[in-house]
């Protein structure tokens, strides 16, 4: 899984890129961000009406082609976190609702469908924690509906004792249980942890990961977790510290 945004470095097709991702067996999955990376929620050109209005069709249509030409199955993950405060797209910033979501989601969705990008399949995941937490903002409003969504994601982290103010350290469980419910009751669709991670401070990581491991087999809907892999708000890497990376082979039998 990679990240390109609509403007700036990465903002075209890479089928490159794609077919590096899809080698030795892999299934890509591209985060889509309709903003300028660093620039922060505020963004008004990248606005969801905007997108719903049809203001970047001829952007999303190049797309289209380029990953209906791709010659592979294409997971494509756009507008994350939509029940955040930290994207344009975000519901509650950027002067968007939930409805400014859905039309967008739609758009884009239909321009895909309407250039024959069958090979595209569509990852709707908001955050595990609905912030702002109150009912306007909960992630089913965001839901576009079952025919516009292949896959049922979700994103969380445990953000260890060092943020106490993102939850402190938190099991696997205690991060995605209550999101995972809420998802089933959404639609049919197979269920994608998206993103994850865990910090070290506060607990013992590799632990985390076997927990983690443990408590996914007696998850039947969930399919997949895709590790955030990076050195990032918190040293967020599956080989840090030294140890946590064996923990990832303990899955259950």
């Amino acid at each position: 899984m990679w990240y390109q945004a609509w403007h700036g470095w990465g903002a075209e097709p890479e089928p490159r890129w794609i077919a590096a991702a899809a080698s030795g067996g892999r299934a890509p999955m591209l985060t889509w961000e309709p903003w300028e990376r660093g620039g922060g929620p505020a963004q008004p050109r990248f606005r969801l009406s905007r997108i719903a209005d049809g203001e970047f069709d001829g952007y999303v249509v190049r797309w289209a082609r380029a990953l209906r030409d791709a010659g592979t199955t294409v997971f494509l993950r756009p507008m994350h976190e939509m029940n955040g405060t930290w994207y344009p797209w975000g519901g509650t910033v950027n002067g968007n609702t939930p409805e400014d979501y859905k039309r967008a989601w739609r758009r884009l969705r239909g321009l895909f469908d309407e250039h024959r990008a069958d090979n595209v399949r569509w990852v709707w995941s908001p955050n595990a924690t609905d912030v702002p937490d109150r009912s306007n903002n909960l992630f089913e409003l965001y839901y576009p509906g079952d025919d516009y969504v292949d896959v049922l994601g979700v994103d969380g982290y445990n953000w260890g004792a060092a943020m106490k103010h993102y939850g402190g350290w938190r099991s696997f469980e205690d991060v995605f249980a209550d999101a995972c419910r809420r998802l089933e009751l959404l639609g049919p669709q197979p269920i994608w942890v998206a993103e994850t991670a865990s910090d070290s401070t506060g607990g013992d990581k590799a632990a985390w990961v076997r927990g983690m491991l443990a408590a996914a087999v007696h998850m039947p809907r969930l399919q997949a977790i895709v590790w955030f892999d990076v050195d990032k708000e918190r040293d967020w890497r599956a080989c840090a510290p030294p140890g946590t990376e064996a923990a990832f082979s303990s899955i259950p039998v």
